[in-house]
């Protein structure tokens, strides 16, 4: 059985599952909040040293998870502890559930994983790809990740003005930032990063951003260029994501020695799957700005047609792909 672990309305998840079960594989969507009150876990050891593991749903369901030959660690959830009203109850059932969660994970030791949930939750730290990505010769802007506003003055002043973005480790759909460029209007809010250190970085000019997802050493690499008589691209918009609209994407060509780069990258964060950011200048160069672990890929396979979520249901069911 294959494992996908985020719920059902991940549409990336829903379209590999689709993928899975064109080809005839037996496989679970497994959304971690209908526990505890819409499913239940059991690890049982018995005679020997392998126990046995049962998922049963509410509705009669049961799925026998010491089976599960592969799984992909796509967007994980939480138990969902709302009826646990009591704030010391809460915080104690809370942490069973992860250490019980924590073992099954561990427990699935025999298949193969995309990612494996300790290399994915390593390699997604922002601070360490940068480093990663420059011991490998790919190029990374300068960067200065800090909780100092004077250090943060200081790096701004030193780019000089509309010569730094600011951008957030990470982002919710309750609280999400795109990247911008650091303006005037910015400084009197600096003393705020007290609060939570942010990342700022040098502005690296585009000629395209490029996105490349990786799956077991295939990338599909596409560029995405704004239209130059767009609003967003009047307005000097740094960051793709809420201009898709406004935006051509088609399929990238990447020079070789970049695609060897990333594929050490890849094995060098111990990931199966990612999805990286690139940036290219104006002058041709490619430059690094972060892998995604659990990026989207549906709008580069709707805009360029290339196969993204079959080769994640390929390699999920053991079907081997040339890279």
């Amino acid at each position: 059985m294959i494992l996908v672990i985020s719920h059902d309305e991940d549409i990336h998840a829903r379209r590999v599952v689709d993928h899975l079960q064109s080809m005839d594989q037996p496989v679970l969507l497994f959304d971690l909040a209908e526990l505890p009150d819409r499913a239940t876990l059991s690890i049982e050891y018995a005679a020997d040293a392998r126990p046995r593991i049962d998922y049963a749903r509410a509705g009669g369901e049961r799925y026998a998870l010491d089976r599960v030959s592969a799984a992909w660690w796509r967007r994980p959830q939480a138990p969902d502890l709302s009826s646990v009203t009591d704030a010391n109850a809460h915080l104690f059932t809370a942490n069973e559930w992860n250490e019980a969660l924590n073992g099954l994970w561990r427990l699935l030791g025999d298949a193969r994983w995309m990612n494996d949930p300790g290399r994915d939750d390593a390699a997604s730290r922002k601070a360490a790809q940068l480093r990663v990505a420059a011991e490998l010769g790919l190029k990374v802007p300068r960067t200065l990740i800090s909780s100092d506003p004077q250090r943060v003055r200081d790096f701004v002043a030193a780019r000089g003005p509309g010569a730094t973005v600011h951008k957030t480790f990470s982002c919710t759909h309750a609280v999400w930032r795109e990247t911008r460029r650091f303006d005037d209007s910015d400084l009197p809010h600096l003393d705020t990063v007290r609060l939570a250190p942010v990342i700022f970085q040098e502005f690296v000019p585009a000629d395209a951003d490029i996105r490349v997802t990786a799956v077991d050493g295939q990338l599909f690499a596409a560029e995405i260029k704004l239209d130059p008589g767009s609003a967003a691209a009047a307005a000097g918009a740094v960051d793709f994501r809420p201009n898709l609209g406004d935006a051509e994407v088609r399929e990238h060509a990447l020079p070789e020695a970049l695609r060897e780069r990333l594929r050490a990258l890849m094995r060098k964060l111990g990931l199966v799957y990612g999805a990286i950011d690139l940036r290219r200048t104006p002058e041709g160069e490619y430059y690094f700005f972060e892998v995604n672990t659990a990026g989207e890929f549906l709008f580069i396979e709707h805009r360029t047609g290339q196969p993204i979520a079959r080769a994640v249901a390929d390699w999920l069911a053991g079907v081997s792909r040339s890279a």
